[in-house]
């Protein structure tokens, strides 16, 4: 099974283009990870990934994308020529300040 589910802020905004008469949007998330160490202490990785979104998709992310502004994404892996793109499946954007953590 191939599905991926993220949650991650926009490192910038989206922008909608046009390719072979249909459109695209290609941006990056910060995801976050948190794991203990050896000593218990928690630690932190910030994971910057690729994603991109197609037709509908792309239009409603390009539109509704805000700075600073959070997206829970469910994508599908594609390997190109050695880097990982996550092809976006479904997603929910979450304007700055409602993405439920604890900042």
């Amino acid at each position: 099974m191939n599905n991926c589910n993220f949650l991650g802020r926009f490192v910038d905004i989206p922008k909608l283009e046009v390719t072979h008469n249909t459109h695209v949007t290609n941006f990056k998330l910060n995801v976050e990870e948190f794991r203990k160490d050896r000593d218990g202490l928690t630690k932190k990785r910030n994971n910057i990934l690729t994603f991109e979104a197609w037709d509908t998709a792309a239009k409603a992310i390009c539109k509704q994308a805000e700075e600073g502004g959070y997206m829970a994404v469910s994508a599908i892996a594609r390997n190109y020529r050695g880097e990982y793109v996550f092809r976006v499946t479904s997603f929910k954007i979450f304007p700055p300040g409602e993405e439920g953590t604890n900042e």
